[in-house]
C-alpha cells in the first residue's frame, strides 16, 4: 500500500478534520460527570484508609526511601548522578574517582541512612586504593536500594518473583530493559531474549517497544520501516501464539515519532491471516494530543476486526494500555536540538484532561466491542473515575487496572481486590546489565521529583491532608476541561508551504520532521524532480584560475563599497533563498553526493544558519567607534567532499558579510 492511501489516508486528516469536528465527537454538550467526578474522590479516601490499615513495614520502608529522595530538594540530583557516574562506569578506577568527586563535592541528602552515609564516605575514601572490591559493592548497595522497582531477568528469580506475585493475586507484564539498540546483532540478541520470555510457561504477558527489536530506523523510508518492524515482531507474536495459554503480547512506545509506527506495524501485522484471531495489546500516550485520534482510528479498526471472519473464526480484540507518557524530558531535547515544537502537551493539566477525554469517548459498548483498556496509573483519582464511569456504562468487564512495580505496594494491593485486579508493569535486567536500567530509573526519579505530577505526593496522602485535597482539585479541573483541551497535534511543520520572507531575530532554521506524512510527501516530490541537472564547473587551465581571480577582484570592489545593511540584506535573502529551494538541495544531495536525506536536511538547515548569522554580524563591523574593519579581497573557500552545502556555505557567507568576493 502506498503511502497517501488506506490508512495512512486517514490519519494524516487527522489535524483538520478533529479541529472542526470535536464537538461531535462527544454530542453537542459533554456528559456532566460532576457527581461521578466527587463518587470517585470518595472512593479514593477509601482506597487510601483501606491501604493505611494494610500497609506491612517492610514496604513502608521502601515508601519512606521513596519519599525521602522526592522530599528533599538535592535527593534526585544526586540518585541521578550517582547512577549516571559510579554506576554506569565499566571501569572501577573511573567509577571510584567519580565516587570521590561526587561525595566530597556534594551534600548527600538526607534520605540516606546514617548507614549508608558512613558506608559512601569510607568507599570515597579507600576505592581508589581497592576499587575492584569497594565500586562492585557500591553497585550492589545501589541495586538494593531500587530492587523492588526492578526485577533479575535470571530465570531462577524471574520464576520465584512470579510465582510470588502470582500467589498475591497480581498479573504481571514483563518488560526486558535495555539500552538504545543501534546494530541488527543487538536487536537480534534482543529478539531472542524476547522471545524466550514469550516462551516461558510462567510468563503471560510481555511488553516489547519497535525500537528495540529493528535498529536504524529511517523515519524517511516510513514505509520501509513498517515492513522491517512488521518483519521483526512476526515471530516474536507466532511465539506468543504458539504457547499453551498463548502470551499476551503487548507493543511498547516512548518518543512521538515512533506512534504512528507502532499503530501502523501493530494494524498490518495483526491484519495478516495467521494473526487474524490474536489477542494483543498496543501503549497510547495521553500527553501526546494526537493519541486521541490515534485511539480513534484503533477503535474502528479493531470493530472492524472483530466483525470480519477468516476461516469461520472472528477476529481477536485488542488492548490499548492507556498511560500518561513517561519520556517528556527527551521530547524536550529532542524539540529543542531541531527546532521544532514540543510533541507533548505543554501543561501536565492538559495531559490529565485528555485522559480524562479518552476514557470518556472509549467506554461504550460500541467502541469497546472487540477492544479492552488498560488504565496504567498511579494517580488514584484517575483509577477512580475510569472505575465508576466503566461501572456507570456496563463495560467494567473490559477495563483493567496497571501499575508500575514496587512504586506503591499497599496501593497495589488495595487496588488488586477490585473486580478488575491488577497488572503490574515489571522491568526485567539481567544481573550483570544493571546499568541498562538507568533510563527506566532516572524516568521513575523525574516522575517523582516533579511536583505537579500526582506521584510526587503519592507516598503522604492521607484523606482531608492538604496534598490530597490539592489533588483533588486538580482531578475535578481535569474532568471539566477534559473536552476543552486542544485536540489537534503541536507538531504541524509542512515544508510544501510557503515560507514566510519576512526577517527574524536569528534563530537556529528547524530541521525537517520526518514524523509527519506531510513533509514524507514533501521529500518524495523533491526527489523524483531530476530534470535538471547543473552543469559542472571544472578549471583545468591555469590560465582560467587568473581569469577567475581577475573577475573576483573587480566584483569586490563594488561589494565593499555596499554599506553593512545592504550586505546584510542580500545574505538574508540569501537564506531565505536556501530555505525556498531546500527540497531541490536535498534532491541535488542524494542523487550527486549520495547523501541521505537525513544527513542532507540538518546541512541544509545549518547553511541557513550561516547566512543569517553572519548577515546580522556583519553590523558589527560598524559598531567600533575606534576602529575600522577593511575586507581582505579575494577568499577561497575549499569545503571538504562530506559537508559540500553547510561549509562552503560557511565560508562564503563570513566572507561576502564582511565585504570581500569568493
Amino acid at each position: 500500500m502506498r503511502e497517501g492511501e488506506g490508512y495512512v489516508q486517514r490519519w494524516t486528516g487527522r489535524i483538520g478534520r478533529i479541529d472542526v469536528s470535536a464537538e461531535s465527537l462527544r454530542g453537542d454538550q459533554p456528559e456532566d460527570l460532576t457527581e461521578l467526578a466527587e463518587s470517585a474522590i470518595a472512593l479514593v479516601d477509601s482506597w487510601l484508609n483501606a491501604a493505611a490499615r494494610g500497609a506491612i513495614r517492610s514496604e513502608e520502608r521502601m515508601t519512606r526511601r521513596l519519599a525521602g529522595v522526592v522530599a528533599d530538594p538535592i535527593g534526585v540530583q544526586f540518585a541521578m548522578r550517582f547512577v549516571d557516574r559510579v554506576v554506569r562506569p565499566e571501569d572501577n578506577r573511573v567509577a571510584a574517582q567519580q565516587l570521590s568527586k561526587l561525595v566530597n563535592t556534594q551534600r548527600l541528602p538526607d534520605f540516606l541512612s546514617a548507614m549508608d552515609k558512613l558506608l559512601l564516605r569510607a568507599g570515597a575514601r579507600v576505592g581508589g586504593f581497592a576499587p575492584s572490591i569497594v565500586m562492585p559493592l557500591a553497585r550492589r548497595r545501589m541495586r538494593s536500594l531500587v530492587g523492588h522497582l526492578i526485577v533479575d531477568a535470571a530465570d531462577e528469580a524471574i520464576t520465584a518473583h512470579l510465582g510470588e506475585r502470582r500467589g498475591q493475586g497480581y498479573r504481571l507484564n514483563v518488560n526486558l530493559l535495555g539500552e538504545a539498540v543501534l546494530g541488527e546483532q543487538e536487536a537480534g540478541r534482543r529478539r531472542t531474549e524476547v522471545e524466550r520470555f514469550l516462551r516461558q510457561p510462567d510468563v503471560d504477558y510481555v511488553s516489547v517497544k519497535v525500537s528495540s527489536v529493528v535498529s536504524q530506523l529511517n523515519y524517511w523510508d516510513f514505509e520501509r520501516c513498517v515492513e522491517r518492524v512488521v518483519k521483526a515482531l512476526r515471530p516474536l507474536v507466532a511465539s506468543a501464539q504458539a504457547s499453551s495459554p498463548p502470551t499476551f503480547i503487548n507493543l511498547d512506545m516512548e518518543e512521538y515519532h515512533d506512534l504512528e509506527l507502532t499503530v501502523r506495524a501493530f494494524m498490518a501485522l495483526l491484519d495478516e491471516p495467521q494473526f487474524h484471531s490474536v489477542d494483543a495489546g498496543i501503549v497510547l500516550q495521553a500527553y501526546l494530543p494526537d493519541s486521541f485520534d490515534a485511539l480513534r482510528e484503533l477503535s474502528t479498526w479493531a470493530a472492524e476486526r472483530g466483525r470480519r471472519q477468516v476461516r469461520g473464526v472472528r477476529g481477536g480484540s485488542v488492548k490499548v494500555r492507556l498511560v500518561k507518557g513517561a519520556n517528556l524530558a527527551m521530547e524536550r531535547v529532542d524539540a529543542e536540538i531541531h527546532g521544532w515544537d514540543q510533541a507533548p502537551y505543554a501543561t501536565k493539566a492538559e495531559t490529565d484532561a485528555n485522559y480524562k477525554r479518552c476514557l470518556d469517548w472509549l467506554f461504550s459498548d460500541e467502541r469497546l466491542a472487540s477492544m479492552k483498556v488498560g488504565i496504567a496509573s498511579h494517580n488514584l483519582f484517575d483509577l477512580a473515575f475510569a472505575k465508576l464511569l466503566a461501572d456507570e456504562r456496563g463495560v467494567a468487564d473490559r477495563v483493567e487496572f496497571e501499575m508500575l512495580e514496587g512504586m506503591a505496594p499497599a496501593h497495589a494491593r488495595t487496588l488488586s481486590a477490585e473486580p478488575s485486579g491488577l497488572l503490574l508493569y515489571t522491568p526485567i535486567v539481567a544481573p550483570d546489565d544493571f546499568d541498562v536500567a538507568i533510563s527506566y530509573l532516572f524516568r521513575r526519579l523525574e516522575e517523582n521529583a516533579a511536583d505537579e505530577n500526582f506521584i510526587h505526593h503519592l507516598f503522604t496522602l492521607r484523606p482531608g491532608e492538604p496534598a490530597t485535597l490539592r489533588e483533588a482539585s486538580r482531578f475535578r479541573q481535569a474532568v471539566r476541561e477534559r473536552w476543552t483541551v486542544g485536540l489537534a497535534p503541536r507538531r504541524r511543520q509542512d515544508r510544501s508551504t510557503k515560507l514566510d520572507a519576512r526577517h527574524v531575530p536569528f534563530t537556529n532554521s528547524p530541521d525537517t520532521d520526518p514524523a509527519l506524512p506531510a513533509n514524507r510527501r514533501w521529500v518524495r516530490e523533491s526527489l523524483a524532480h531530476r530534470d535538471t541537472t547543473a552543469r559542472a564547473s571544472q578549471v583545468d587551465d591555469v590560465s582560467r584560475v587568473d581569469e577567475i581571480v581577475t573577475s573576483a577582484r573587480s566584483g569586490q570592489l563594488a561589494w565593499s563599497e555596499r554599506s553593512v545593511e545592504e550586505r546584510r540584506a542580500t545574505l538574508q535573502a540569501v537564506a531565505h533563498e536556501l530555505e525556498r529551494r531546500r527540497g531541490e538541495l536535498i534532491s541535488c544531495m542524494v542523487h550527486e553526493g549520495r547523501k541521505t536525506v537525513a544527513q542532507a536536511d540538518p546541512e541544509i538547515s545549518e547553511a541557513i544558519d550561516f547566512a543569517r548569522y553572519y548577515a546580522d554580524r556583519a553590523l558589527d563591523l560598524e559598531a567600533s567607534e575606534s576602529a575600522i574593519f577593511e575586507p581582505f579581497g579575494v577568499i577561497t573557500v575549499a569545503p571538504p567532499w562530506n559537508f559540500p552545502v553547510a561549509i562552503a556555505a560557511g565560508g562564503v557567507t563570513a566572507a561576502l558579510a564582511a565585504g570581500n568576493s569568493v
